[in-house]
């Protein structure tokens, strides 16, 4: 009984991962193949998703979206994480400054998340969005969260191995300690054509009031753009990093 009750959370919550920006709709076919269960499972668990308001049907086309429960709460998470509105002005600067794109974004399990963005004008395609998930190893935002955690937390996180984005992605353990050490002495995290292969992003950790890592911030953009200006790229996400935590320990 209560592993058929678990089974059932885990591919309701399953569920409504597989919702992204780029498939914000989905028929009851797509759900069961993306989950790999029944469609009548399917059918059952979206009924039951659907009557606490976290998917809604679209009759018209018979296809499901997210539901008004999950912007509830979404809210209450934005919350937790400080007041992002007023981090924006930070990002907003180190955006103008740059001229590429900024990101705060959190750890989750092995994947880093995005919360907040700011576009640059070139509107490249970073598939950073927000609310997107990323394999953390891969991304200069990861990277800057991994580096805090316990040999024990990394080794935990990467027990199934690897996931690579491209060619240029870690792949081992001891490969992921080096990059994670390198950064913690510099104070920065570089990944470099390890998301896609056209991309540098540079990141830096944001600290809590207790000295603890909540959040990075980061910069990505074209790298025949970022290359020439490292320096001043590094300088400004280390320089706002450094403001971001010192208006957290102070607000």
């Amino acid at each position: 009984m209560t592993r058929t009750k678990n089974s059932s959370l885990t591919n309701a919550l399953r569920i409504l991962k597989s919702f992204s920006v780029d498939d914000i709709e989905l028929t009851l076919d797509d759900i069961a193949e993306q989950i790999a269960i029944s469609k009548s499972t399917a059918c059952r668990l979206v009924q039951t998703l659907e009557s606490e308001g976290f998917i809604t049907q679209n009759t018209r086309y018979n296809t499901y979206a997210l539901g008004s429960s999950i912007l509830s709460l979404s809210n209450t998470l934005l919350e937790q994480f400080y007041s992002l509105k007023d981090m924006t002005s930070f990002l907003k600067n180190l955006t103008k400054v740059t001229g590429e794109s900024s990101h705060i974004a959190v750890l989750q399990g092995n994947e880093v998340i995005y919360l907040k963005k700011e576009d640059n004008e070139h509107r490249v395609q970073l598939r950073s969005h927000i609310g997107r998930r990323n394999p953390a190893h891969c991304t200069a935002s990861g990277l800057a969260l991994l580096g805090y955690l316990s040999d024990e937390e990394i080794e935990m996180l990467y027990k199934d191995g690897f996931h690579q984005e491209t060619a240029y992605s870690i792949s081992s353990i001891t490969q992921l300690n080096k990059r994670l050490e390198e950064g913690r002495k510099q104070g920065y995290f570089i990944s470099d054509k390890e998301m896609v292969e056209n991309v540098l992003s540079i990141g830096a950790p944001l600290f809590n009031k207790d000295g603890e890592v909540f959040a990075s911030i980061s910069v990505a953009g074209l790298r025949q753009r970022m290359r020439p200006q490292m320096k001043k790229i590094i300088d400004q996400v280390i320089k706002t990093s450094i403001e971001i935590s010192d208006f957290i320990k102070q607000s």
